[in-house]
């Protein structure tokens, strides 16, 4: 099968320097990568699902590992569970199509568009409406080449995006509603924190394991749902109410019960402090100071809590201690023991069976 999409199929080195409102101006040697989304479109309703081929990088030498499935005629679902091994600089050709980007944990990075420089942060939603836009990572996260980003692009044509999924561009002030719909420059990028639902949503794509044809029927259903849950948040976007007049406590609350949700679906193996402060992009004085406010407790001791109150669950259905112990997360028998005792005031028992 040929790709025809890709309008740079080979990884160029380039030399990076540009300064922004929070940016001192600093020079970095970046790969160069390309996309055209029309051009993938088209491959995509011959080949309607790709993976691992190597869309954005043929050669894979900047990153490998990102799929996409055809949602409908207008509509692809970027699965970008990639793993990054240099810094690079990305460029997305658009045309008529709009990109709403989904960060769960990617690290932080640049979003170039008209000139303008916008930090992009983990834990957010970003709607662009642009010709073209260019992309920098200039720092990788931790484990970036071993341990996959968990992000999610869905690229929708303008009009279906407004005619079908039901977006309301009228309803934002004029600046931002003549950018959209213009189609040219000016360009349009808005970005709020992602909702628990979002998250949700999101964790059901990129954990997907099931087999064909039913992981491709699945991921275009969850890809609508994502739309949906999306376009509702921005339509109230510059509404009273909405993300723009929410204060910046109001939308730290929002990453703190995102926090909270991870902490909850996470329960056998639960991010640190300084893990979880990274994938929801607030720092670790406000999401201990959040969880306290919200919890009346710490980070650490609302897993904990969650844990064990779990952990006690089980074990009343009878399963078995050191099962149990297991599936919390605790290393040891022993170990689960002393957290259980000190929280119930009692050791960790299966009940007897009833006869």
């Amino acid at each position: 099968m040929t790709l025809h999409f890709n309008r740079a199929c080979k990884t160029q080195p380039i030399r990076a320097a540009f300064s922004g409102p929070h940016q001192p101006r600093e020079q970095h040697v970046l790969s160069k990568i390309e996309l055209d989304i029309q051009g993938l479109m088209s491959s995509l309703r011959s080949t309607p699902s790709i993976r691992n081929q190597g869309i954005w990088d043929p050669s894979q030498a900047t990153l490998a590992g990102e799929s996409y499935i055809l949602v409908d005629d207008s509509c692809v679902l970027c699965i970008q569970d990639i793993r990054i091994f240099q810094p690079f600089r990305s460029r997305v050709f658009r045309g008529e199509y709009i990109t709403f980007q989904y960060l769960q944990d990617t690290g932080n990075y640049f979003h170039l568009y008209d000139g303008q420089v916008q930090q992009v942060r983990s834990g957010s939603v970003s709607l662009t409406a642009a010709q073209s836009s260019i992309t920098e990572i200039r720092q990788l996260r931790p484990a970036a080449s071993i341990k996959p980003s968990r992000a999610v692009a869905i690229h929708v044509s303008r009009d279906h995006l407004i005619e079908t999924f039901g977006l309301r561009p009228d309803l934002w002030r004029e600046e931002y509603r003549n950018a959209f719909i213009g189609g040219g420059a000016p360009s349009l990028s808005i970005g709020m924190p992602l909702t628990p639902e979002m998250w949700i949503t999101i964790d059901a794509v990129l954990d997907c394991d099931f087999d064909e044809p039913i992981r491709n029927n699945y991921l275009k259903a969850k890809a609508v749902e994502l739309l949906a849950l999306t376009v509702v948040q921005f339509n109230g976007f510059d509404r009273p109410g909405g993300i723009v007049s929410l204060g910046s406590a109001d939308r730290d609350q929002r990453l703190i019960n995102i926090a909270s949700l991870i902490y909850r679906r996470e329960i056998n193996n639960p991010p640190s402090i300084d893990e979880l402060s990274r994938r929801v992009g607030l720092n670790r004085n406000k999401l201990t100071t959040g969880f306290r406010s919200s919890f009346g407790i710490t980070p650490a001791e609302y897993s904990r809590r969650l844990r064990l109150d779990w952990a006690a669950r089980r074990l009343s259905e009878g399963l078995d201690v050191r099962q149990v112990a297991i599936e919390a997360g605790y290393d040891s028998v022993a170990a689960f023991g002393r957290a259980f005792r000190q929280r119930y005031g009692r050791v960790p028992t299966t009940p007897p069976q009833q006869l």
